[in-house]
């Protein structure tokens, strides 16, 4: 039996957490979940079968005013600590005209932020001015990620003695956080919370935020949210935070949870628990959490288009030596980070997505040459890409519907749906664009309803028929037809009541085949003869026969995020914490490793040329394009 986690001590601690989710001034929009993201924090915290925190040791403020009362408290809990102190915010951050990171509070005016809003340096100096062991900020708010340098002071306090010894923190984002529905915590949160309710198998009892942070990052990474960012000095990383809820599975207590917004393991609280202690009134309203609009209007996002027009799939022109003879074998493409890789049908253009400065780009390369055609700015939160067979379309998917452009200039022809999409596909033939959509619906003590893939006619551009799934939360995240196009695939990385997995459809009854792997998958993609499928996950990669739905082959346990069979079918490439890997589809063994990048960074992305003379993978924050020998 694994050993079960002994009280953790929280003598002299204390925990101060504060959430915004109502603002006097228009330009901070309303964030409901960031009151959602407060009081799920303090269940965490204070149930005794996770955080361990006495209900007296931990402060929570919602939607306080007065910056300079905030501070106060702070510095008054500050200097009576002597074990942890715990800073959690959640709800707006901004930046001052200094380019100083500040935190609003209900009154913050956006204009005059660094008078009206909690400066993080008057936050470091009153963590300064503590005695206690080890000082953590967690900070869900946009340029949180700011913050760092802050907190772990430069050179000039390093030099001395003024520098704060024992920290730690931990950041959403450098840009733009993610909040989410009504209803639910905000994106960053709920991962957090999700991940210590459902543990970590094979970590210590009791778990530590370097224990957490790469599970952290691999989680939010997998799911296209924004990066977060951490920092710590002496071992203040290692610091106790809330049982391993694995190790202690075999607890009788009830664990702790988030069902009514995401519907997978989670933390919870039993149903005898102290109601929380708050202060100042919440309103519960639809929001999204992002900066505030500058009082000057709205920057419009622009398309840049280069010499895009010149090569689109029914352009004419003389035939291209598809690797010149003056080109490395390895190309970098961008040092940006990049979640999603799609080549053109005639192997001359791949289009990536990945964040630049707070925003969601599409970026278009000439994918002989490495060169740089395009990058369009106007995609909001990005989630999936797919080229149609005949080269003329490019579809995206995003948390605010579907766009699908022209593949020549790159202009918007339809902007198909306004639901949250999660990732699209096209068939065979280019009839169906197949989308899958996690319901909008809150649902009850079981969660939100099924989510749903919805088939669009691509002639009428409407919908044909609507497929319903067995998982909540985030739904689907890869969809892919057969080779023939009567089946399709899909994959999900979500956890919960039922099980995320993979599953198979008959597209002509609209009924489900079978369902397998049931665990979670990031990534599922046909065996180019039709007769298999792989599907990539949190437990490796496996091939599956599509009749029996029985496991064919293993080819590795590791976490891996994408995948893909040459047009052959004779290789396989693996993108994860193998690094980019090619398989022997014959023997089921690694043939080359592209990037071994260890346990660090795994890899996001991989892509065969369709005439396979060349693969692309997103790994380390590049993009590589490489001739296959």
């Amino acid at each position: 039996m694994a050993p079960r986690a002994e009280p953790i001590d929280r003598s002299g601690s204390r925990a101060v957490l504060i959430g915004v989710s109502e603002y006097q001034d228009p330009s901070f929009p309303p964030v409901p979940s960031a009151e959602k993201s407060l009081r799920s924090v303090h269940r965490m915290l204070v149930n005794e079968e996770s955080g361990g925190w006495p209900q007296d040791r931990v402060t929570s403020l919602s939607n306080p005013v007065d910056c300079r009362r905030v501070i106060s408290d702070l510095r008054r809990i500050a200097q009576d600590t002597d074990g942890v102190l715990l800073v959690y915010f959640v709800g707006h951050g901004t930046v001052s005209t200094n380019g100083e990171l500040v935190l609003a509070v209900t009154d913050t005016v956006a204009d005059e932020a660094d008078v009206t809003g909690l400066e993080y340096s008057k936050i470091r100096t009153a963590l300064l001015g503590s005695p206690a062991k080890v000082k953590a900020v967690v900070l869900d708010c946009c340029y949180s990620g700011r913050a760092i340098d802050v907190l772990a002071g430069d050179e000039q306090f390093l030099a001395d003695s003024t520098d704060i010894r024992g920290t730690y923190t931990l950041t959403a984002a450098d840009h733009v956080a993610h909040a989410g529905r009504p209803g639910a915590c905000t994106a960053f949160t709920r991962e957090l919370l999700d991940l210590i309710g459902t543990g970590i198998a094979g970590a210590p009892p009791v778990l530590t935020f370097a224990d957490l942070y790469p599970h952290l990052r691999r989680n939010l990474v997998a799911r296209n949210l924004p990066y977060p960012n951490q920092r710590g000095t002496d071992t203040a990383d290692r610091c106790p935070v809330a049982k391993n809820a694995s190790t202690n599975a075999d607890s009788a207590a009830p664990r702790l949870g988030l069902p009514a917004e995401t519907g997978r393991p989670a933390l919870m609280v039993p149903q005898h628990a102290t109601p929380l202690p708050v202060r100042v009134l919440q309103r519960d309203e639809p929001a999204r959490l992002q900066p505030p609009e500058p009082r000057h209007g709205i920057r419009r996002r622009t398309l840049v288009l280069g010499t895009l027009a010149v090569f689109g799939a029914g352009a004419a022109g003389a035939a291209v030596k598809w690797w010149p003879d003056d080109a490395e074998a390895t190309i970098t493409l961008t040092g940006d980070e990049t979640y999603f890789l799609a080549f053109s049908p005639d192997s001359k253009t791949l289009a990536g997505s990945g964040p630049k400065d707070g925003v969601d780009e599409i970026r278009l390369w000439d994918a002989a040459t490495g060169r740089s055609i395009a990058t369009l700015t106007d995609t909001p939160s990005v989630t999936g890409l797919a080229f149609s067979p005949d080269g003329k379309t490019l579809a995206s998917s995003h948390f605010a519907g579907i766009r699908l452009r022209d593949a020549t200039t790159g202009v918007i022809r339809v902007n198909l749906s306004d639901e949250d999409c999660s990732t699209v596909a096209f068939s065979p033939d280019g009839k169906i664009l197949a989308s899958s959509h996690s319901n909008s619906e809150i649902g009850g003590e079981s969660g939100p309803p099924p989510g749903r893939i919805r088939l669009w006619n691509t002639s009428t551009q409407r919908t044909t028929t609507s497929l319903t799934y067995p998982t909540r939360s985030m739904g689907v995240q890869r969809l892919a037809f057969s080779p023939d196009g009567k089946t399709l695939a899909a994959c999900s990385a979500s956890t919960g009541t039922p099980a995320p997995g993979s599953w198979l459809w008959d597209i002509a009854t609209g009924r489900t085949k079978f369902t397998f792997y049931r665990e979670e998958s990031n990534d599922i993609a046909f065996r180019p003869d039709g007769k298999a499928v792989v599907t990539a996950g949190t437990s490796g990669v496996r091939l599956w026969n599509t009749v029996t739905g029985k496991v064919l082959t293993t080819y590795t346990g590791q976490q891996t995020s994408a995948i893909a069979f040459s047009p052959d079918g004779t290789k396989l490439a693996t993108a994860g914490n193998g690094g980019i890997r090619l398989w022997n589809t014959a023997t089921g063994r690694s043939e080359s490793i592209l990037s071994d990048n260890g346990e660090k960074d795994g890899g996001y992305a991989v892509a065969f040329r369709p005439d396979g003379k060349a693969i692309a993978s997103s790994a380390h924050g590049a993009v590589v394009l490489r001739k296959i020998q």
